[in-house]
């Protein structure tokens, strides 16, 4: 019932050239929460505008959206499709849009999301494996410290049992 509300209000809903994907589960959660609804509503409101920007910028760099759809998870998230992709309209020796604006303007390709997300992680985990090894060259040195504290107490304690055991031995000594 709620879904054939929200499919009459919102014409996205329906719309011929794209496909919205709503969790079921999403959608019982934005019946029992009247806040989430609206939320969700004001999404729904917008996604006509999304829907048009992103055609219009791909169309601006010559491309076409193909399989364009919008999903909706269950925590209320939403995106694209990972099925949506882009074809270059005017082109038929293949290469990605992205090429084919950089050889235009003689710049180098730019970095796509995934690359600069395999970079990052990259860089995170040198990050992580230089601040284990500082952790464990600290470890190391207090490790040496402490062994160095003991072996002081240790050689204080000897000289101490010696000088006694010597002052015990020239008592027996004089004693005898």
């Amino acid at each position: 019932m709620y879904q054939a509300y929200l499919k009459d209000k919102y014409p996205c809903l329906t719309a011929p050239n794209y496909k919205v994907t709503i969790s079921p589960a999403y959608l019982e959660k934005c019946i029992k929460d009247p806040k989430e609804a609206e939320s969700f509503e004001k999404v729904l409101d917008h996604l006509p505008i999304s829907h048009q920007n992103l055609i219009t910028g791909w169309k601006a760099m010559g491309a076409e959206v193909k399989n364009e759809e919008w999903f909706f998870y269950e925590d209320g998230t939403g995106g694209m499709s990972p099925n949506m992709y882009v074809t270059s309209k005017n082109t038929s020796s293949g290469g990605s849009v992205q090429d084919k604006i950089s050889e235009k303007k003689g710049q180098r390709k730019t970095p796509s999301p995934l690359d600069h997300y395999e970079k990052r992680k990259l860089l995170r985990e040198q990050f992580e494996e230089r601040l284990a090894e500082k952790e464990y060259l600290k470890d190391q040195l207090e490790e040496k410290e402490r062994k160095d504290e003991l072996l002081e107490k240790s050689m204080l304690s000897k000289e101490r049992n010696a000088s006694r055991f010597i002052e015990r031995y020239e008592a027996n000594i004089l004693t005898s």
